[in-house]
This record gives C-alpha cells, structure tokens and sequence, in this order.
C-alpha cells in the first residue's frame, strides 16, 4: 500500500512540475505578446510540445491564450498610446476569425496529421526566422 502511496505522489510531483512549466512558458509568450506581438504561436506551441504536450493541445492552448479577456491590459496600454489602427486591426480580426475557423475544421476533421502539422510550423518558423534576419541585420 504504501508504494501505491508514493506513486501517487511522486504523479502528482510531476504533475505540479508540468504545470509550473506551463506557467513560465505563458509568462514568456504573454511577455514577447506585449513587446513584439508574436507569443502564442511562435513561442508557446513550440516550447508546449517540446514539454510534452502534443501539436494538437498546444494549439488548443496556443488558441485559448489569444482570447480577448488575456489581451485586454496590453490592447489597454497600446490604445493610450494611440497604437492601434482600428479599421486595419478589425479587418485583421475578420480575416483571423475566417482563417482559423477553416484551420481548425482542417485539423479537427483530420484533414491534416499531426506529423503534416510539424512540417507546417517547422515551415512557418524557418520563413518568419529569414524575415527577421533580413530586417533586422540587413536593412
């Protein structure tokens, strides 16, 4: 009995530890979110699955996080700063909400595996990477 018992702690231990380390990696996204505006994909789906969590969780939390209620203090403070192009942003918003509502039915109906998945943001991050070498050290 009391291995069981100890089993059991030593779950929950782990347990405890993943969800710290699912804190930090919110912290960080949340951070480069409010700084650079890139987080909940660029940031938190790689570090999440690199946790253990798989591609298709770590969307789900990648989708979550980006809810209005969690953008609302830095969407706050950009607005005082007269930082938000309001026609372009809502245009940017329609065009978001009808591509991840084709995204998700793409993956929710396994239109796209979870390996093809892995490719795509492998693909992403390489094209965003070249971008912001070029931009960043060569203009």
């Amino acid at each position: 009995m009391e291995k069981k018992r100890q089993w059991k702690i030593y779950k929950y231990n782990i347990y405890m530890i993943q969800l710290i380390l699912y804190f930090l990696i919110g912290s960080l996204a949340g951070i480069s979110m409010g700084t650079v505006g890139v987080g909940a994909g660029v940031i938190s789906v790689p570090l999440l699955t690199y946790c253990g969590m798989s591609i298709n969780n770590a969307v789900g939390a990648g989708l979550f996080m980006q809810l209005l209620p969690q953008s609302l203090p830095g969407f706050y403070l950009y607005h005082k700063k007269g930082y938000i192009d309001y026609l372009s942003s809502c245009v940017v918003v329609l065009g978001s909400l009808v591509g991840i509502l084709c995204g998700a039915y793409l993956i929710t109906n396994d239109y796209i595996s979870e390996k093809m998945l892995y490719k795509l943001l492998t693909i992403l991050l390489i094209i965003v990477s070249i971008y912001y070498t070029k931009k960043s050290f060569f203009d």
